[in-house]
């Protein structure tokens, strides 16, 4: 379908499964004149994915592309691709994110699981947004978000009362942990330096979703519940809307 000034043009990473996805398939259904770029780390994964998808509102359309957030000329290329295409960009949602670096034959040390996943969900996010930003200052409203979550606040982390206080203690999710914490601070700076520019820029927590960052425990709640937040975030159209906060759907966040 043809794309007009009147859509609203939305890319989000790492969204062939998980939160991404849950997104990507909430705005196709409830958002007319929506196009959303759903960003997969390989082009069949997200083909599948988009092509998945078809309860679509009026006007609104899905297309896959290949953005592999850890590979400097994939974003190059899907940011040309956008600028060549497009023109413009309304909506860049930072989703991409591991949980921990992918199972080798070799154990990593602990420096290279922490540089592995702090490189893929914090470090990628930042150079993700360099490339797009251009395209965000061309669109009316700008809005750029990331998918954080509420284990990267460090208020938290520190306060007893906290319902995962002492959760960090686990070895294994450190690196995790970190990274959103990482991710946080860059989501801050970006909100300082993007401000005069008219972005938007936030944060959110999704909350305990089960996805394949937990090996979609049990015990975690309903995937479309984590997209309700960001969704909400994504079409606020507000010029002086939501800016530089960490929020969930149940209350704002301490950094």
């Amino acid at each position: 379908m043809s794309i007009t000034p009147s859509h609203t043009l939305v890319l989000i990473t790492g969204a062939n499964q998980g939160l991404g996805y849950e997104c990507v398939k909430k705005l196709a259904a409830e958002q007319p004149n929506y196009h959303i770029i759903l960003c997969s780390r390989t082009a069949e994964r997200g083909q599948e994915a988009a092509e998945a998808i078809t309860d679509l509102a009026a006007g609104t359309s899905v297309e896959a592309l290949q953005l592999d957030v850890d590979d400097d000329e994939s974003i190059a290329t899907a940011a040309k691709y956008v600028q060549d295409r497009y023109g413009r960009l309304d909506v860049l949602f930072n989703n991409a994110g591991i949980g921990r670096p992918p199972a080798g034959a070799t154990p990593l040390t602990l420096r290279e699981s922490f540089l592995k996943v702090i490189e893929t969900n914090a470090v990628s996010a930042m150079v993700v947004t360099e490339a797009f930003v251009p395209l965000l200052k061309k669109a009316e409203v700008p809005r750029l978000l990331f998918m954080s979550s509420g284990l990267g606040s460090i208020t938290y982390t520190l306060d007893p009362s906290w319902p995962y206080y002492g959760y960090g203690l686990n070895a294994k999710v450190q690196p995790y942990i970190a990274s959103k914490a990482t991710m946080n601070m860059i989501a801050a700076l970006c909100a300082v330096q993007y401000e005069k520019d008219g972005v938007k820029v936030n944060a959110v927590d999704p909350g305990y979703r089960a996805t394949n960052l937990n090996g979609y425990s049990e015990a975690a709640g309903k995937p479309s519940d984590g997209a309700i937040e960001a969704c909400r975030l994504i079409v606020d159209t507000d010029r002086n809307g939501q800016h530089a906060t960490f929020t969930s759907t149940e209350t704002v966040h301490p950094w």
